[in-house]
C-alpha cells in the first residue's frame, strides 16, 4: 500500500514537472516570438525614418542652397536651390517711396506692395505701410544712370519730349519721330546707354533687361516707376480716348473690350505702373543676384515727378533732366466716354490687378 501510494506521488510529481517544463518552453517560445515581431516593426519604423529623414534633409538642401566644406569650396552635394532662392529675392526686394516736401524717404518690400496696391490704394496708403530709411542707396562709385519708366496718363508725354530733346542735345543721338531712340526697343537702349555717358537720363516704356545684355559692371540703375491710383488712372485713359477721337475712338473702345481685347492706347492695363514694375523686376532681380549688377527700384507719385528728379539730382550729383517741369498737354477738352465703357474694361483686366506678384 506503501509502495503504490509513493508511485502515485512520484507520478504526480513528474507530471507536475512536465508541465511547469513545457509551460516554460511555450513561454520562451512566446517570447522570442514578441521580440522578433517587435524587432521587425523597429526595423520597419527606423527604415520609414530614414526615408523621411532623408527627405527633410533633400528638401533642406534644396531650400539652403548650393552649401560649402570647410576649405570653403562649393559642395556639389548640396544642389542649390535656384526657384525658391530667386522668388525669394524678388517677394523682398525693397522699393523705395520718395517724400519730396519731407526730403525724405521709405522703404516697402515688393512683396507687400504687390498685396497692398489695390484698385483705390493711395500713395500715402503706401507710406504708411512703409518703413523710414535714412537715404536711398549709394551708388558706390558707379555711374548713376535714372531710367524713367514711362506709362500713360503719368506725365509720359512731358518725359517722352524731354528725353528726346535731352538725348539729342547730349549724345548727338537723332530720334525715332517723336520718340527718344530706344523708347520702345531694348536692343537700342541698352547700347545707348553704354555709349552715351554724357547723360545720365534715359527713357523708356514698356521694356525690359533681359540675360543676355553684357554686364553693367560700372553702373547703378536708378529705376522709377510712376504711382498713380489705378481706378483714377483707368478713368483718365479713357478720357483720353476720347479726346483724341471723341465718339469714334470710345465706340473703338468699346469693341474692344466688349471681346477683352487690350487696347493698344492708353487705356492697357499692360501700360499701368504696377504691371510695368512687376514685370521688369523679374528680369532685373536675377540679374542683380547672377551678375551683381546695382538695380535701386523708386515709386514715386506721379504729380510729384519733378521733386523727385531734383531731389535724385542731389543724392547721385547729377544734372537735372531739362524740361521734365514741363507739361506736354496743357488744355483738355470736356467729356469723355460712356461710364458703361470703363466698367467694361474693369470686368475683363482689373481682377489681374492682385495677381501681380
Amino acid at each position: 500500500m506503501t509502495s503504490t501510494t509513493d508511485k502515485m506521488m512520484s507520478n504526480g510529481r513528474r507530471a507536475a514537472m512536465l508541465m511547469v517544463l513545457t509551460s516554460m518552453v511555450l513561454s520562451l517560445s512566446l517570447r522570442d516570438a514578441l521580440r522578433s515581431s517587435i524587432a521587425s516593426t523597429s526595423y520597419e519604423r527606423t527604415d520609414n525614418r530614414s526615408a523621411v529623414n532623408q527627405s527633410d534633409v533633400n528638401a533642406e538642401q534644396s531650400v539652403i542652397g548650393m552649401g560649402k566644406d570647410k576649405s570653403g569650396a562649393k559642395d556639389q552635394t548640396r544642389p542649390a536651390a535656384k526657384g525658391k532662392e530667386a522668388s525669394d529675392a524678388k517677394r523682398n526686394l525693397p522699393i523705395y517711396l520718395l517724400h519730396p516736401d519731407k526730403e525724405s524717404v521709405s522703404q516697402i518690400s515688393w512683396e507687400t506692395v504687390a498685396a497692398s496696391w489695390n484698385r483705390t490704394a493711395t500713395y500715402t496708403d503706401l507710406i504708411e505701410l512703409s518703413k523710414p530709411t535714412a537715404a536711398l542707396p549709394s551708388a558706390e562709385g558707379r555711374r548713376p544712370v535714372v531710367m524713367i519708366h514711362c506709362e500713360p496718363k503719368s506725365g509720359s508725354t512731358t518725359l517722352r519730349v524731354a528725353c528726346r530733346q535731352n538725348l539729342e542735345k547730349t549724345c548727338g543721338i537723332k530720334p525715332n519721330g517723336r520718340l527718344p531712340k530706344g523708347y520702345q526697343n531694348e536692343t537700342e537702349l541698352y547700347p545707348i546707354i553704354r555709349s552715351c555717358p554724357n547723360t545720365n537720363h534715359f527713357c523708356t516704356k514698356e521694356t525690359v533687361i533681359p540675360m543676355d545684355v553684357p554686364t553693367f559692371d560700372d553702373t547703378t540703375f536708378v529705376h522709377m516707376f510712376p504711382f498713380r491710383t489705378y481706378d483714377e488712372w483707368a478713368a483718365s485713359a479713357l478720357k483720353q480716348a476720347f479726346d483724341r477721337g471723341r465718339e469714334t475712338e470710345c465706340s473703338r473702345v468699346e469693341r474692344l473690350v466688349d471681346k477683352c481685347i487690350p487696347s493698344k492706347m492708353e487705356i492697357d492695363f499692360r501700360k499701368y505702373g504696377k504691371t510695368d514694375l512687376a514685370k521688369f523686376k523679374e528680369f532685373a532681380v536675377p540679374r542683380m543676384n547672377k551678375k551683381n549688377e546695382s538695380h535701386i527700384f523708386i515709386l514715386y507719385y506721379h504729380r510729384d515727378l519733378d521733386k523727385v528728379l531734383s531731389m535724385l539730382s542731389v543724392v547721385y550729383k547729377i544734372p537735372l533732366l531739362p524740361g521734365s517741369d514741363g507739361h506736354g498737354k496743357e488744355t483738355r477738352p470736356e467729356g469723355t466716354c460712356d461710364e458703361s465703357i470703363l466698367k467694361k474694361y474693369h470686368d475683363c483686366f482689373s481682377s489681374q490687378l492682385m495677381e501681380l506678384k
